[in-house]
């Protein structure tokens, strides 16, 4: 799905009005008319700005997937664990799911 289609399915769904939209996002109705027509090639900046307003992800908006929701942000010392993980064994990596899990349970008895 192309970001055109998107982006009027998007509106459509939820019942938003060209001219409103337009105005929360600094441009002309005819701008948003324009990218939804194919007229005018949207801007990566403007797409980006589209995401954020609607709280979706650049990829939902530009087609790529059909998953609404933006990534999820890790923090550095998450990013570590992760690229750690990755590089373990599958049995080591069940341990350390195991691991977790027990200290879940032993945070909600607390």
């Amino acid at each position: 799905m192309h970001y055109r289609e998107r982006l009027r399915e998007w509106i459509s769904d939820h019942d938003l009005k060209q001219k409103k939209l337009a105005g929360e996002l600094d441009i002309t109705e005819s701008v948003i008319s324009n990218y939804m027509t194919g007229r005018s090639q949207m801007p990566i900046e403007m797409l980006v700005k589209m995401a954020d307003h609607f709280g979706v992800s650049v990829d939902y908006l530009a087609g790529v997937t059909d998953n609404p929701e933006p990534p999820v942000r890790l923090s550095t010392t998450e990013q570590q664990l992760v690229e750690a993980f990755r590089t373990l064994t599958p049995l080591q990596k069940e341990l350390i799911l195991q691991n977790v899990q027990f200290m879940q349970e032993q945070n909600r008895r607390e």
